[in-house]
């Protein structure tokens, strides 16, 4: 097959309907063509050829007797803000992070006795799906249809933490069994087709009642990713948190898992399963979330829990190189000292529910030395989960008084730790997990009742929504804590090129500041058709620009469009890429 060359440039809409320039392999046509699309020259093998230079593009800036068979797409002069999802366009014109503007708005609910996850679509309410909490296949997870008994069966999932991608990680503590930790995809797009029969068998509300029947679900349901096993046998995997990968292979992050009776925590590659980094803690981990302050996953435990050495408090593990750091023990001013679930505000600080206290207590300071703050919350009720929200408040669910069950919500004033509002759900009762969706909704799960109570605190109303049996869930369920502590975006869009000749992609650049404490990711698909992008192979992430896409984690496949995702993070909650422009290259096919 003969490949003929030109270069052609558009703008950031102008893959499928603007306008197209032809001006020759590697020349400007006239003055306009000669614009510096990306803010200046990029060539890295010094051939005079480049990104934004003057004599054209390089189809291999690592290799100075390849420089202009290839033809551009760029994007980026300017922006299509409709393409950006929590990002903005500065006053330079540069992709920087903005306001999380995600269209996908879920909460994910782990239903203890019945083996299941359901999602929920926030602003309604409605259950969309409702998976098994572990697939078989490779692992010793119990058969999802054996009934949790919390000591001999079933694969007893509680705490659920959604990553960067938004697709659900869900532990399974299996009591006297193998536990084993799933992760679940959120869009349709990743879902594998296992069984090649050509359509994706998940669960749906197929006659669109706002609730999964049984008869909705799928035993091994195509968009439950894996299941892997988390420890030994009886390891009870309990605590879990999704964290920025900084290997930076996987988009989504990757999960730690704290194994209850192990002391052990893991951390598992979240492209694959795989167990990454084993490390031993001081202490029972039972919750945890990753903080943006140097780098460290927090792990907490149970105040209630009797076992050696382990005194209610918390533990941080760097999750760069799993360095752990001395156990910081409670230091309760109020008679009583507990622990349970955990958040982290916007200023870093680490807070712990009390159980079986009716109190919160705040560490601030680093991960070896610092100091508590304890809130009492007497009247409430033991407080289990906690939320941290943007607005320097945190929600806390209390579960039980006086020998019954509650299902009661404080909210907190992070600075001072004044008592702010005291509220009572309409029905539901053993309020155990809390959070917030992307409106800055309350979401509290009953278990006692298998309802979750969503709270607007604008309008003061309450809304119940039913779930499963048994919702045993108080961690990051919504994902709002992990924005919170690393906020990303991402700019979509595609590239059109060759027309039914097809396209050879070649590589990818971005131009821009990309400071330390900051990252930028792509991955990208393709397809011969616009449709067909739909049920395409992503290939990425790539870390660093030039992205050759003919090398791992390609080659990507020829085809006429080309899907891409360029993800901008903040590792550090305070640095922000700037990004002025994108390109990408190919060839086309001469038929």
């Amino acid at each position: 097959m003969k490949r003929f060359s030109v270069w052609l440039l558009v703008g950031a809409l102008g893959c499928s309907d603007g306008d197209i320039g032809v001006t020759g392999p590697g020349v400007g046509g006239d003055d306009d063509d000669d614009d510096d699309i990306t803010g200046g020259c990029t060539d890295s093998d010094d051939d005079g050829f480049g990104v934004g230079c003057e004599q054209g593009v390089d189809c291999d800036d690592t290799d100075p007797n390849l420089s202009s068979d290839c033809d551009l797409r760029a994007f980026g002069d300017p922006w299509n803000p409709e393409q950006a999802d929590g990002l903005v366009i500065d006053e330079n014109g540069a992709l920087t992070l903005g306001e999380d503007t995600f269209e996908d708005d879920t909460v994910w609910i782990a239903n203890a006795n019945e083996n299941t996850v359901s999602k929920l679509d926030a602003p309604t309410g409605r259950e969309l799906a409702r998976y098994p909490s572990a697939i078989a296949g490779g692992n010793g997870a119990r058969p999802w249809t054996e009934a949790c008994n919390f000591s001999s069966s079933g694969n007893c999932p509680s705490r659920t933490s959604i990553d960067f991608r938004r697709d659900c990680w869900v532990a399974n503590r299996a009591f006297g069994n193998q536990g084993t930790v799933t992760k679940i995809a959120s869009r349709i797009e990743d879902c594998v087709d296992r069984n090649a029969n050509g359509v994706i068998d998940t669960s749906r509300d197929a006659n669109d009642d706002g609730r999964i029947d049984v008869g909705e679900m799928v035993g091994d349901d195509e968009c439950v990713l894996f299941t892997v096993n988390v420890g030994g046998p009886g390891g009870v995997p309990r605590a879990l948190a999704v964290a920025p990968d900084t290997r930076f292979v996987s988009a989504g992050g990757n999960a730690w898992v704290g194994t209850n009776l192990e002391r052990l925590a893991y951390e598992i590659n979240g492209n694959d399963g795989a167990i990454l980094r084993t490390v031993e803690l001081p202490i029972n981990p039972y919750g945890a979330l990753a903080g943006k302050l140097l780098g460290l996953v927090w792990f907490v435990n149970a105040g209630w829990q009797a076992a050696p050495n382990n005194p209610p408090g918390i533990v941080a593990v760097e999750f760069a190189n799993g360095t752990v750091h001395p156990r910081q023990e409670v230091q309760s001013t109020i008679g009583c000292t507990g622990t349970y679930g955990i958040t982290i505000d916007g200023q870093g600080r680490v807070w712990t529910g009390g159980y079986p206290c009716e109190a919160t207590f705040r560490y601030e300071g680093t991960a070896d030395a610092g100091s508590w703050l304890s809130v009492d919350l007497g009247g409430q009720g033991a407080t289990r989960g906690l939320v941290a929200a943007d607005d320097d408040k945190v929600w806390v669910a209390h579960s039980h008084f006086g020998g019954g069950s509650v299902g009661n919500l404080s909210c907190v004033d992070a600075e001072t730790g004044a008592v702010l509002d005291r509220l009572t759900l309409p029905t539901g009762k053993d309020a155990i997990g809390v959070d917030l969706d992307r409106e800055g909704n309350i979401w509290t799960i009953a278990r006692e009742t298998n309802n979750a109570a969503k709270f607007n605190p604008n309008t003061g109303v309450f809304q119940e929504f039913p779930v499963g049996s048994g919702p045993y869930t108080y961690s990051d369920f919504t994902g709002h804590s992990l924005r919170l502590q690393f906020p990303q975006g991402v700019y979509s869009d595609v590239a059109e090129a060759c027309g039914e000749a097809g396209a050879t992609w070649k590589t990818a650049h971005w131009e821009g500041e990309v400071p330390e404490g900051a990252a930028v990711e792509l991955r990208v698909r393709s397809a011969a058709t616009r449709e067909g992008l739909a049920d395409a192979t992503w290939y990425g992430p790539w870390l660093e620009s030039p992205a050759d896409l003919e090398a791992p984690p390609g080659p990507v496949p020829e085809g006429s469009f080309l899907e891409f995702e360029l993800t901008l993070r903040s590792l550090d909650n305070a640095t922000t890429p700037h990004i002025t422009g994108f390109v990408v290259t190919y060839s086309c096919a001469l038929q």
